[in-house]
């Protein structure tokens, strides 16, 4: 939804009919969700990008609400900033309690002014909004919380995350932070913070502290069954939102064999439950020149998954939230097929693509919005995939390259890059894009759901992994599935559009 002035200057909310929401003239970060009678309240970091590769100025809590994750409404501005020579220049990430005592909604979020600065040195620091409703909140003038600069670094201070701990009857903050005195590229840890009132805190000592990270952001602590969960995203090694699984609340925490919840594309997912479902709110990145060819940006559009466990290990698996996939319920005729470089043969459950080579079979594409609802059963094969606006001679466009045998699904797209002066210079050289790499689930047959909107692609298989990308340099063209020297069967091929 966006807002329109009417003749007489009031303001009038309207409903834009978009599955992925983005604000207008500006961009989403970080999300901060919370939960409350029926409702999911989506704060988000709103980001005018003011200036040219500059992100993250003049940020402020802005707030969605939604029932379904489809149907979202834009109640504005929740958390101002404040002015240039204030700690809170720029308003980041936080979180959401309510107190019983005094029947507040009380926000701790992230002040950042890089001219604001504390024993000489450029500081973050952890301040404090609260209300009797989420869309009104006020910033509490005299409460400002720093780092020690003893145990912990004054810089990195970020991303509270407040909670009340039952077994130690006080509120504990989590923050994404630094131990002092430690190198540059694995000093991050989650720093621990005690209160009894939300005033005044104590340093405890970490949390978290694994000795891998830069830092460790939007951290995050939940139960689900029996597990406890630490989630945190990180821009080494990885960039990408990763979790920890224990029996309990401070550990020891286990690394899963796949601890991550999505792409690179889809940064600093937090989550909320109603008490029986819980979903990730995240953000797909844009990027910069709204080309395939750009580096990734900080910012983009809001993004929302369903989080589903494995009772036996704990183990957490992403699936497409059924309303989502309702959003698409119009399903269209096919046209006639295309064939590259195989033979169709015709099959009971399906039909089957063969090819000593390469081969595809594609199906005509019109536009960029809609969904695709795939099965596809693998026979024999060097490997195979989804090819996505592609053209007749799989000159250009994107492939979804599964391949069970080294457990491994990855967005790839062709060309790779522009090319160079020479022949040979078209990143022949580089594999796939890495940054969308998954790890391929075990299984017979593949249910693959394929969501597009515009220049954002989002595929889920087997209610297990999901791929969040954009796409900006191909549309239109063809689908469908492809083999390298094999035969895989496609069981179902369905192309729906929004009513």
């Amino acid at each position: 939804m966006h807002e329109m002035k009417c003749a007489n200057g009031a303001k009038r909310r309207v409903k834009m009919r978009r599955l992925f929401y983005k604000p207008e003239n500006a961009w989403v970060g970080d999300l901060i969700p919370y939960y409350e009678n029926g409702t999911y309240y989506g704060f988000y970091l709103h980001d005018p990008r003011i200036r040219d590769k500059e992100y993250a100025e003049e940020t402020t809590w802005h707030l969605i609400e939604t029932k379904d994750f489809v149907n979202l409404d834009y109640k504005g501005e929740s958390i101002a900033r404040g002015g240039i020579h204030d700690a809170n220049k720029n308003a980041y990430t936080g979180s959401v309690i309510k107190c019983e005592k005094d029947g507040l909604y009380h926000v701790f979020y992230t002040a950042y002014n890089e001219d604001f600065k504390l024993r000489g040195k450029t500081i973050q620091s952890v301040m404090q909004a609260t209300g009797k409703n989420l869309e009104n909140l006020e910033t509490v003038k005299d409460f400002l919380f720093v780092s020690d600069g003893k145990q912990y670094e004054e810089f990195d201070w970020r991303d509270p995350f407040v909670f009340w701990n039952d077994e130690d009857q006080c509120y504990y903050m989590l923050l994404a932070s630094r131990v002092t005195n430690r190198g540059d590229l694995r000093g991050g840890c989650i720093a621990l913070c005690k209160s009894e009132d939300l005033i005044n805190w104590t340093y405890e000592k970490p949390f978290y502290d694994p000795k891998m990270y830069i830092t460790m952001e939007c951290p995050e602590l939940f139960k689900m069954g029996e597990y406890w969960y630490l989630v945190f995203s990180t821009f080494s090694d990885q960039f990408t939102t990763h979790y920890r699984i224990s029996k309990n609340w401070n550990g020891p925490w286990e690394i899963p064999d796949d601890d991550v919840f999505d792409t690179r594309a889809d940064y600093a997912i937090k989550t909320a439950s109603d008490g029986k479902r819980r979903f990730a709110f995240g953000w797909i990145a844009s990027k910069y020149g709204n080309t395939d060819f750009g580096p990734w940006e900080w910012g983009g559009t809001m993004n929302f998954h369903e989080i589903i466990q494995n009772s036996k290990n704990g183990e957490l698996r992403i699936k497409a939230i059924p309303e989502v996939l309702d959003y698409f319920s119009k399903e269209i005729e096919l046209k006639k097929e295309t064939l590259y470089n195989c033979k169709m043969v015709q099959a009971q459950d399906g039909v089957s693509v063969e090819s000593d080579t390469l081969g595809a079979l594609l199906y005509p594409l019109e536009g960029d919005t809609f969904a695709l609802d795939m099965v596809i059963k693998p026979e024999r094969y060097h490997e195979f995939g989804i090819a996505l606006h592609v053209d007749k001679e799989l000159e250009t466009g994107y492939f979804l390259r599964m391949n069970p045998k080294n457990q491994l699904v990855a967005w790839d797209m062709w060309p790779r890059g522009e090319q160079g002066r020479y022949q040979w210079q078209i990143k022949g050289d580089v594999p796939y894009q890495i940054e969308t790499a998954r790890k391929l689930p075990k299984a017979e047959e593949y249910r693959v759901h394929i969501i597009k909107e515009k220049d954002i692609c989002v595929v889920y298989i087997n209610d297990e992994i999901v791929l969040s990308t954009r796409m900006y340099n191909h549309k239109d063209g063809y689908a469908g599935i492809y083999v390298v020297q094999g035969d895989v069967k496609l069981i179902q091929y369905k192309e729906k559009r929004s009513e």
